[in-house]
């Protein structure tokens, strides 16, 4: 929320979406789709909101989105990821952020553009994930993408979300002697991977998880000493070198960095700005047609750069594995951090990085 609260104020400060000032009204989900729902149509019927920006969980946004396209209320998700939410060809909901298959290709390229620092090419990989829904649609994805990028998968394991031991698991990534192991892994499950790896002395030359549990703020610290070297997924990070002139503002309003979910959040709302002012009108159908036109390049009209790890928000139909997906932002990506000296660094893309990529990964 506090993106899009410090994303409201600087709209706001500079005189607001021709001449109005932009109004944050908020609805809690409660996790349930039920009220996700009942949440949606009083925001709609009852507040008479013109947009909607949401949600956290997949699973709501879909429910969510539903009812904006009923009521033909336009709306952006800034961080829900699962592919599924965007193939039912719904006119007024759109994506920003990227697809969790997209983000399983940047782990790829991070692995193939990696040599070009360290000088190792990656030519097999282990998969490790759950049995959950997202675990699973990692394993697919990199089915996907390992022949497009020239690796062999030699191992995958699934195992049991909340597992008590992973000493097996561990054994069989290790007999595998994979270049690099990909994971997928919930913050228990996360901790546990990087014990069991201290335990049984396995140390893989790249280790990559897809954030998650990887990304939860108590995993370095449940892991301190023995992470160093891990990379995974960021949506955004203070060293990025984008941003920083917003994260210092944010910053001093706020008293912490913004993180990538706050970064998403703030450039939505951004987004939606952009789209009532060429729409000329808070007219639900003409504000989904200009998302629908828009093609930001670099920044925003008269507003920040766009402060994420691309340069472009324009939303599009695609195919992706044989199924049709709608209203995508088709150039949002992610970039690649690695855990150095207890805090992740970003190393990838190169163009917005100045950090050295430590291989092999340490686990100190």
């Amino acid at each position: 929320m506090r993106g899009i609260d410090f994303a409201a104020e600087e709209i706001n400060r500079s005189g607001g979406i021709d001449g109005r000032p932009v109004e944050i009204i908020r609805g809690d989900t409660e996790g349930d789709s039920g009220t996700a729902r009942e949440t949606a149509e009083r925001l709609i019927t009852e507040e008479r909101v013109h947009a909607i920006l949401g949600c956290h969980q997949s699973t709501l946004t879909e429910v969510v989105s539903q009812v904006c396209e009923e009521y033909r209320i336009p709306m952006i998700t800034a961080i829900s990821t699962v592919d599924s939410i965007s193939t039912h060809g719904y006119e007024y909901f759109f994506r920003m952020c990227p697809m969790n298959s997209l983000y399983l290709e940047n782990m790829f390229m991070y692995m193939r553009d990696q040599e070009e620092k360290t000088g190792h090419r990656v030519k097999t990989i282990a998969v490790f994930a759950d049995d959950s829904m997202i675990g699973q649609e990692a394993i697919r994805c990199a089915r996907i993408y390992a022949p497009q990028y020239g690796m062999e998968i030699v191992k995958e394991i699934c195992y049991s979300q909340g597992a008590a031991d992973l000493t097996s698991e561990i054994r069989e990534l290790k007999a595998a002697a994979a270049d690099a192991v990909l994971a997928e892994s919930y913050v228990s499950d996360a901790v546990l991977l990087m014990k069991t790896m201290e335990e049984q002395d396995y140390r893989p030359p790249v280790l990559i998880a897809k954030a998650n549990g990887f990304a939860d703020p108590s995993f370095i610290p449940a892991t301190r000493g023995i992470s160093n070297g891990l990379t995974s997924v960021v949506e955004w990070n203070p060293d990025l070198t984008k941003g920083q002139e917003t994260n210092r503002r944010f910053k001093e309003i706020f008293g912490v960095d913004l993180n990538g979910h706050s970064a998403e959040a703030y450039t939505a709302v951004w987004t939606f700005k952009t789209a009532f002012e060429q729409a000329g009108t808070d007219d639900g159908k003409a504000v989904r047609d200009a998302l629908a036109a828009m093609d930001i390049q670099g920044a925003f009209p008269d507003g920040p750069e766009i402060i994420l790890p691309y340069d472009r928000i324009n939303f599009e139909n695609h195919e992706f594995d044989g199924t049709q997906h709608y209203n995508n932002n088709t150039y949002a990506s992610v970039a690649i951090a690695q855990i150095q000296d207890g805090e992740y660094k970003t190393v990838w893309p190169f163009e917005y990085s100045v950090q050295e990529i430590v291989y092999p990964a340490e686990y100190r």
